[in-house]
């Protein structure tokens, strides 16, 4: 492809967030009709969508964020290649103190669409790309795990978040210690995994 062939534009907002009234959720779909009039044309869309439901353990993403998108598209013979990244902002519990966290969430966007896609593309339908699950799963995978609110956590406050039994509590050291097994498991007891 020489560059002599190309074309390149970019964009903020010729794309549209589109769905149906009353609070469904809308969709980010991009226009290609004028990008695939010729082979190796290039559109760069900046755009937001609002997304809900991405979650992993521990985080997920602020009810009515709006995610950042940052795309390239480059006509094909036969569709359209797709690459950019998405941001969005999270929230969640740290996994030491149980204390709020929250952050930015980064992820990589690079997928191919076809009027006609095989398993794992994008479809072009109406001249359109639906790129919405694409930035979803793009910001869910960069969500962390059970973040800590720093690395020097050291859990739950011991004063406001005592680790006692109460039971335990009200006896001595030498009470607990005498005390019986739990009558439940007294079966137990008899199984030697030696034998």
């Amino acid at each position: 492809m020489s560059s002599s062939s190309s074309s390149s534009s970019s964009s903020t907002g010729h794309c549209g967030a589109s769905g149906p009234r009353g609070g469904a959720p809308r969709r980010l779909l991009v226009p290609v009709a004028e990008l695939r009039r010729r082979v190796g044309n290039v559109d760069e869309v900046d755009a937001e969508v609002a997304l809900a439901g991405a979650e992993v353990i521990g985080t997920r993403l602020v009810d009515g964020t709006e995610a950042r998108v940052k795309l390239r598209l480059e006509a094909l013979s036969d569709g359209v290649v797709i690459g950019g990244s998405a941001e969005a902002e999270w929230t969640g519990e740290c996994r030491r103190c149980l204390e709020p966290v929250s952050g930015v969430t980064n992820g990589e966007i690079d997928e191919v669409a076809r009027p006609y896609p095989l398993d794992g593309e994008l479809g072009i339908g109406d001249d359109r790309i639906d790129v919405t699950e694409a930035v979803r799963a793009a910001v869910g995978i960069g969500l962390p795990l059970a973040p800590p609110c720093r690395e020097d956590c050291a859990g739950p406050d011991p004063e406001g978040h005592p680790v006692t039994i109460a039971d335990d509590a009200d006896d001595g050291p030498a009470e607990a210690e005498e005390r019986l097994p739990d009558p439940r498991w007294a079966a137990l007891a008899e199984v030697h995994p030696d034998r």
